[in-house]
């Protein structure tokens, strides 16, 4: 995903928007993600329910780091809380709230695993349905 982030940022972020999507979509995971906004405009995806994924982007007037330590901080439940970040301040600064911190490659092997997890699933389902 860097080499295409690299090449289009636009392109690298839908593809990890689709991965996360399925992470949500396919296991225990309520996933909410921050990114710095195009340009620094809000992006709403309108109507949402309590059980979707969460994506906001930032204004140009906030940086995503500082939403995600807003949210990390009115949460009420920092300790169930994972932040995903390569920054070294801001992952010190969101366990200082209560909530844990991993790294992207760390999310990579994640959604790997999961991945590889699901596939193992569906071929399980495939092969003990009764196909008629």
């Amino acid at each position: 995903m860097r080499k295409l982030h690299d090449r289009n940022r636009s392109a690298a972020r839908k593809a990890l928007l689709e991965r996360l999507q399925h992470l949500h979509d396919t296991t225990e995971w309520r996933v909410t993600v921050v990114l710095d906004g195009k340009l620094g405009t809000a992006v709403s995806s309108g109507v949402r329910k309590a059980t979707d994924m969460v994506v906001t982007y930032a204004t140009a007037d906030q940086t995503a780091d500082s939403i995600i330590e807003r949210l990390v901080g009115a949460s009420g439940a920092a300790k169930d809380i994972l932040v995903i970040t390569a920054d070294e301040a801001e992952k010190l600064t969101v366990e200082s709230l209560g909530a844990a911190a991993a790294s992207p490659s760390w999310l990579r092997r994640e959604l790997e695993i999961e991945e590889v997890s699901f596939v193992d699933e569906l071929e399980r389902v495939h092969r003990s349905a009764r196909w008629r």
